[in-house]
């Protein structure tokens, strides 16, 4: 029996399946500034990756072409936007891990979320009310 090859692309994106580790960097910039030229990008990110400047243009394009970023051309830099905020992508890739990984069972993604972040009393009632209106809608159906 012939040994089966699994190849795994580390940056397939799609909204659905999240972002590989650059385009995470690069799209934190990018939210955390609102809109960026690949410069921008390129100055906050240099100091801890030293990458070239035309790798940081080729993701953003790439992100842009992905719909990930709005990229606007009238000017002479190119000037990028997002196009999804991050709790939309959050969303999306949590979602995928849950499908894909978990099959459906939401259980050990809350579970791994609440042991491995920080939270606050606010938040916690508010999941707790969640709780309690999921709790709700199981119990009528």
């Amino acid at each position: 029996m012939a040994k089966k090859t699994i190849r795994v692309r580390k940056n397939r994106v799609g909204v659905g399946s999240g972002l590989g580790e650059l385009e995470a960097d690069i799209m934190s910039v990018v939210w955390k500034l609102g809109n960026a030229s690949v410069k921008d990008v390129f100055e906050e990110l240099y100091p801890g990756k030293r990458l070239a400047y035309t790798t940081i243009m080729t993701v953003m394009s790439r992100l842009a072409n992905k719909n990930v970023l709005k990229q606007d051309r009238s000017g002479t830099a190119y000037i990028y936007t997002p196009n999804v905020s991050q709790e939309e992508m959050a969303s999306s890739m949590i979602g995928h891990v849950v499908e894909k990984v978990l099959g459906g069972n939401i259980a050990p993604a809350v579970v791994y979320l609440l042991k491995r972040g920080e939270i606050d009393v606010n938040e916690i009632e508010r999941i707790k009310s969640m709780i309690q209106e999921k709790k709700g809608e199981l119990v009528k159906s």
